[in-house]
């Protein structure tokens, strides 16, 4: 009854690993056979300080169950306090202390697979931002959320500031989903670029879970290489790339 995660991830083309913004949780594949499983992915704003710190601090808070049920506040207060300590303690030049009082700012999204029922897996999903999760059963797409098009990826999103008065709407734009995982089904979360790349093709008439899986097949550079291509033919923008693919392992 165990989940088969997959995590890839890439930096922007020209950047170095450690100019990574994005974050996952779990930080690695692995199997998991635990009753409750949570994984997360997070976009740190470019623009902002500190991002990538943020985005791995949110979806770390995630993983370990801090957002889980109504305390998520709480919760988001304790990350924001370590992110100001974490930042303060580092010797920046004057322009980076203006810029880091401004705060970081990212998107995150996690799902929570809770225990067997019924024969069935019950899901349930937050997001803030424009990260996003796609339910595939067979070969057909099941759920798709917070994205309902390729629209919905704009320049200008809704984020999490580490900052409380970066948060003042926060609460009217953290958006909830929940559904039934089978097994044999397969949840993709990924970061916005690789969402809106989804999304145009899912409406193009194709099965873009097709594509990803097969460049998780290739052994010899075949997620990179595949990212790659779609950025040297403009149909990724250049942008970091984070995947989290969860799939319950059939009986």
């Amino acid at each position: 009854m165990a989940l088969s995660i997959r995590m890839q991830w890439l930096p922007k083309a020209g950047n170095r690993d450690d100019e990574y913004e994005d974050a996952a949780w779990p930080e690695r594949s692995l199997t998991a056979a635990q009753a409750v499983v949570r994984c997360a992915v997070a976009d740190g704003a470019t623009e902002s300080a500190f991002a990538g710190v943020w985005a791995r601090q949110l979806v770390r808070a995630y993983g370990c169950g801090a957002f889980d049920g109504d305390g998520w506040q709480l919760a988001l207060a304790r990350e924001q306090t370590a992110w100001q300590s974490a930042v303060a303690a580092k010797p920046l030049p004057w322009y980076a202390e203006e810029k880091a009082r401004s705060g970081a700012f990212a998107a995150l999204l996690g799902v929570t697979f809770g225990e067997v029922s019924d024969g069935g897996r019950p899901w349930q999903a937050l997001a803030v931002g424009d990260c996003a999760l796609f339910q595939v059963r067979g070969v057909a797409l099941l759920s798709s959320f917070p994205a309902a098009d390729a629209a919905f990826f704009t320049s200008r999103p809704l984020l999490i500031g580490s900052a409380p008065h970066n948060n003042a709407t926060l609460t009217e734009h953290l958006h909830r989903a929940s559904g039934d995982l089978q097994p044999g089904d397969r949840f993709y979360l990924v970061s916005d670029a690789l969402g809106q790349w989804w999304m145009h093709s899912l409406e193009h008439g194709a099965m873009p879970w097709d594509e990803v899986d097969g460049a998780l097949a290739r052994r010899r550079r075949g997620f990179g290489g595949w990212i790659d291509s779609l950025r040297r033919t403009g149909q990724m923008r250049n942008d970091d790339v984070t995947l989290l693919r969860v799939t319950w392992l059939e009986r």
